[in-house]
């Protein structure tokens, strides 16, 4: 579809990514409607979406109305785990509520749909990187947590619900996202990086990916008709923790005086090759997006 003057509702669009992919979209040409929980959440959002509307997950009618007159739905909202591990709030919010979204898309008349997932909907196990093939975890265990489960059986009924309805879904499965406006990760590395010394594990390499290319993922998707029926894997290779750290350092970030390595074996990666080769999705340098972080936190007064 093309982007410029169409009209795409976006769930969660007050929330860390959604503000992202709003201001993606925007920046096409899209006008976006965010439907969202609480539209007086981020005030300055209405300068940028052509309408807040206000529904719930666990509201179909309100859902419906929310997308009245769009072109695409993005569905982006989720209960994440930070502070909520509960079985039944995930089940309830990212299972149920995925089911509302298209429900109420294929209602208001939507066909076409990006649905975000995540990689933690993958089984653990298996060497090298997991590519979009890769076994879904199926219960709670050491290997598998609410967030998890939930995030896969949402993405399984996503399936089944596009095929029953007669929907264009594309799905995306980021893995941990950093960027500005995030109250998680950020945060807690900011807090870390900020101690004169600090100890840092030096072998860690853990897939990270920018929320901005998270955002242009979701722009490649609805423009590209070749991504429907398809899921990608949005995941970058930032080089271990300790290179991560090294782009923090170039991007301006402030660091400790001191840096002591601690010796952390492991490596957690996400083959993105079947975005790249059928949407073009590239993700930036880590510095670049720090860098870009950085400015969105300043203009914000966050930093």
């Amino acid at each position: 579809m093309r982007l410029a003057g169409a009209t795409v509702a976006v769930t969660g669009a007050t929330g860390f990514l959604g503000r992202y992919v709003v201001r993606g979209l925007a920046a096409r040409g899209a006008a976006v409607v965010g439907v969202v929980r609480n539209p007086d959440r981020v005030p300055e959002l209405a300068s940028t979406c052509l309408a807040l509307r206000r529904a719930d997950l666990r509201d179909v009618d309100a859902l419906r109305r929310g997308f009245a007159g769009a072109g695409a739905v993005v569905s982006n909202a989720a209960l994440l785990p930070v502070r909520n591990w509960r079985t039944a709030d995930h089940e309830r919010t990212n299972v149920q509520g995925t089911e509302n979204v298209l429900r109420a898309a294929a209602a208001a008349g939507v066909r076409r749909i990006v649905h975000v997932s995540t990689v933690s909907v993958y089984r653990g196990g298996g060497g090298g990187a997991k590519n979009e093939d890769h076994p879904f975890v199926t219960e709670r265990g050491w290997l598998g947590h609410a967030y998890g489960v939930s995030k896969a059986r949402a993405e399984v009924r996503a399936w089944a619900l596009a095929a029953e309805l007669g929907l264009a879904l594309t799905t995306l499965r980021p893995c941990l996202i950093y960027g500005a406006f995030d109250t998680n990760f950020m945060p807690f590395l900011r807090a870390l990086l900020a101690l004169p010394v600090t100890a840092l594990p030096a072998g860690l390499r853990l897939a990270m990916v920018y929320a901005g290319d998270v955002a242009e993922a979701v722009a490649l998707a609805l423009e590209r008709d070749a991504a429907i029926g398809r899921a990608y894997n949005v995941a970058d290779d930032p080089g271990t923790f300790w290179q991560f750290c090294d782009a923090w350092r170039a991007a301006g970030g402030r660091v400790p005086r001191v840096v002591l390595p601690l010796p952390v074996p492991f490596a957690r990666r996400f083959d993105a090759s079947r975005a790249a080769a059928e949407l073009g999705w590239r993700p930036r340098p880590t510095v670049d997006a720090l860098r870009e972080t950085f400015a969105l936190e300043a203009a914000a007064g966050r930093r």
